[in-house]
């Protein structure tokens, strides 16, 4: 096996392990919705509140952020470089 074959194999098992992890997330935010509506979106804003959405939305941005890029960086020239 040629070097850059597994050096692009460890970079798509990483891209999928990041795809995995956000696919969970993004469920768990549309699961968890309708409890957040209730919960924080329809009370009165208090520094706990704030403190949940920034880092329940942040946190969903900075990994679709990060696969977008993961992806966008991966292009077939990278793999098709060595035939």
């Amino acid at each position: 096996m040629d070097p850059t074959d597994s050096e692009a194999q460890r970079m798509l098992f990483g891209i999928y392990a990041t795809l995995a992890g956000t696919s969970i997330l993004i469920y768990d935010h549309m699961v968890t919705l309708p409890e957040e509506v209730a919960f924080i979106w329809c009370r009165p804003k208090t520094l706990p509140a704030v403190l949940f959405l920034i880092n329940r939305y942040v946190a969903l941005l900075g990994n679709i952020c990060a696969l977008v890029l993961d992806f966008l960086l991966v292009s077939d020239e990278r793999f098709n470089s060595g035939s």
